[in-house]
């Protein structure tokens, strides 16, 4: 087995929890045999650190498994799983699908694994996780008996470990889409070629929030994808509900989740970019009185982030010019390398330059399936803000 040895006082930050190890802050490496393999970790003074697996061409060299000297297995995988799938099944007695591994949120760096019911879709994401997946698959099997697993390896950041894109079944068989409920809703999602993994579990606890500032309002839902803000703001009692984003398969989403739910005739679809659009409704002398931006990350990395910055400011700017007076604008962000505190100074910045003023009524995060570790920040990557027009 491989050993890597840090630089002097570098573990600090991994024994207060954190799971990443940089390549600038490792001294050596050891018997190392092949790229991807499980290594031990020592400090300096060779104190045993943990376990975690190593890829010499990332710049996150090692991720973190486990802080104690154990055999990564399918029993390792087993007791991990089984502790997060717990904790879900305490939190959501109720429900059926949900995040069920967070990658390092449940102490599982690189692993996705999403619940549909009787479904199983994983995303393993680094190169480490991709050499232990059928430790991974058979402890899935056995705690959960799923009627199949379905692979969405098809991430970019999977590129960037040197692995290939690909969507398989690993077991069992899959179909092209599953009917889920949430907060009293029905979605349809697609496994196959839905985003990511078919659905966005994050946003379940903002979505329901919508509905307390839609009762009688003209509501604008953009980036809407399979139409989750939208459907919650009819429950919410929308007067209409105006839906854009630029995939039609999306669209087509959103148009039988919302005849699902009988809500075919509030809910309209306009197939867009939202940066145009918003720009055309304004000129346009549009206005609604409920705004939502839920856009994809616009900061992918670090040196991304002015760049990233300045387009949540111009699509909230944007925004901001359309809402009505008294208006209700919730805006989100899903970049992690984006802290909250950066954010709100873009929303600022957005809100002077519209000339407007505006009530921060809540601040939120991801839905409590997507745990954040208190020493990594990055597992905390959602912010959402719920903003009220005072003018």
């Amino acid at each position: 087995m491989g050993k890597v040895i840090l630089k002097n006082k570098e573990d600090r930050r991994i024994q207060a929890g954190h799971l990443w190890i940089f390549n600038n802050e490792i001294a050596s490496v050891e018997d190392l045999r092949e790229n991807g393999e499980i290594v031990d970790i020592h400090s300096w003074r060779q104190k045993f650190l943990g376990k975690g697996y190593y890829n010499r061409h990332s710049l996150i060299s090692v991720r973190v498994l486990t802080h104690n000297n154990e055999v990564i297995d399918t029993d390792f995988f087993s007791k991990r799983i089984s502790r997060s799938l717990q904790f879900r099944r305490q939190i959501y007695p109720q429900l059926e699908s949900y995040r069920l591994i967070f990658s390092e949120g449940d102490e599982l760096p690189g692993l996705i694994v999403d619940k549909y019911q009787d479904f199983l879709v994983a995303q393993f994401l680094t190169l480490g996780m991709e050499k232990l997946s059928g430790y991974v698959l058979e402890a899935l099997k056995d705690l959960l008996a799923p009627q199949g697993i379905l692979l969405r390896n098809d991430s970019p950041s999977r590129e960037r470990e040197g692995l290939p894109l690909e969507i398989k079944v690993a077991f069992g068989e899959i179909p092209e889409s599953v009917e889920i409920e949430e907060n009293g809703l029905r979605f349809k999602v697609n496994l196959h070629t839905g985003q990511k993994s078919g659905f966005f579990f994050d946003q379940r606890d903002n979505r329901k929030l919508i509905r307390d500032f839609c009762q009688g309002k003209r509501v604008l839902d953009c980036f809407c994808y399979s139409g989750g803000f939208s459907l919650n703001a009819a429950k919410g009692g929308a007067s209409s509900v105006l839906a854009v984003d630029e995939s039609e398969q999306a669209l087509t989403l959103v148009r039988a989740n919302a005849e699902l739910n009988s809500y075919g005739s509030i809910i309209q679809t306009e197939r867009a970019n939202s940066f145009e659009r918003l720009r055309e409704l304004q000129k346009e002398k549009e206005r609604f009185e409920v705004i939502i931006l839920d856009p994809p990350a616009f900061v992918k990395s670090k040196e991304k982030l002015g760049e990233g910055m300045k387009g949540y400011k111009e699509i909230n700017l944007s925004a901001m010019k359309l809402l009505a007076r008294k208006g209700v604008l919730v805006t989100c962000s899903c970049s992690y390398q984006l802290s909250p505190e950066d954010f709100l100074k873009t929303i600022r910045a957005a809100a002077r330059d519209a000339k407007r003023i505006f009530k921060l009524l809540n601040f939120t995060t991801q839905a409590i399936d997507h745990p954040v570790l208190l020493a990594m920040p990055e597992t905390q990557y959602l912010k959402c803000a719920f903003l009220q027009a005072l003018d």
